[in-house]
């Protein structure tokens, strides 16, 4: 393949292209630098545009957002602030003294207080929006044994292996691992799409015991399952012990791996992969929404 990607960008983030095209691709984007960030912004986009409509609304939006129009004053011809009231003396002001001071100056003062009023106003809106966005969709893994030996089966050649597939992994900003237990090596690397639109990194590894697979989703995890497995740095839940079948989050990507090895060799591998919780502070909730509404504006 020469040149560069062009439209095939979407179509490949889509996973609409045949498996030979698209190990095609994902070997030009190894290598393209440009192709890469084009990819990933597409990504982006599709990850925020299922996150979006993902979002409950909190309970209390409607109520500030009234709020915050009651504290916009009126414009002229405005229908939907407007005083609605004719030129009659309806209620008493207070009286002022209208024919003395500098009238000029009082104008402006009063011009400059409705600006503020209205900018003020403009900046909750869109911090409340931005809130909103960045609360991330819930990721709720299937805990079945059946799900898990499903994965296990699906295992397959992909475009990237090695060394290649953690560059590319944490270029694209997913969890890489760091340094895999003896004998465990990265054979391929997929990109699904089984919810939506939300594309999803599935990291097959081999090692003594058989295969391993890792899945990876943006958003929260859930906490529904009750048992635990001890890793320094990770909290991670037990979905199936037969064959194993964990999660964890790491930062923004909830994570799976699902493998037929000793408890050991898991916690092992679980521990070369990044760990962390989700932060759902009110700043990392804006700056994943701004994140949002940037990457939607920034594809042509």
């Amino acid at each position: 393949m020469t040149g560069h990607l062009g439209c095939w960008v979407s179509d490949l983030a889509d996973g609409q292209l045949d498996a030979a095209s698209a190990e095609r691709a994902f070997e030009h984007v190894a290598g393209c630098a440009r192709c890469a960030d084009e990819l990933e912004a597409a990504r982006a986009a599709r990850r925020a545009l299922a996150a979006a409509r993902d979002v409950a609304p909190d309970p209390g939006l409607t109520e500030r957002l009234l709020a915050l129009s009651a504290s916009i004053p009126p414009a002229a011809g405005d229908p939907l602030r407007g005083s609605g009231r004719a030129d009659r003396w309806d209620s008493p002001h207070t009286w002022e003294p209208l024919l003395t001071g500098d009238l000029s100056g009082r104008r402006r003062r009063q011009r400059l207080r409705r600006v503020s009023m209205v900018g003020a106003g403009g900046v909750g809106v869109l911090g409340l929006l931005l809130v909103a966005l960045g609360q991330g969709p819930v990721v709720t893994p299937d805990p079945s044994r059946s799900a898990a030996l499903t994965l296990l089966a699906s295992v397959g050649p992909g475009a990237m292996s090695g060394d290649d597939a953690l560059v590319w992994l944490d270029a694209n900003g997913w969890a890489a691992p760091t340094r895999l237990p003896e004998g465990y090596e990265i054979t391929a690397v997929h990109v699904v799409t089984t919810s939506g639109t939300t594309p999803e990194v599935e990291v097959d590894l081999s090692g003594p015991d058989g295969a391993v697979v890792v899945r990876q989703r943006p958003g929260r995890l859930s906490g529904d399952a009750r048992a635990t497995l001890p890793v320094p740095g990770h909290d991670v839940q037990v979905l199936s012990s037969d064959p194993w079948h964990v999660a964890w989050q790491a930062g923004e990507t909830a994570v799976e791996l699902t493998a037929d090895a000793p408890r050991d060799e898991v916690a092992a591998l679980v521990a070369s992969f990044p760990g962390g919780g989700y932060d759902a502070g009110v700043l990392p909730q804006l700056s994943r929404g701004w994140s949002t509404v940037t990457g939607a504006l920034l594809q042509p």
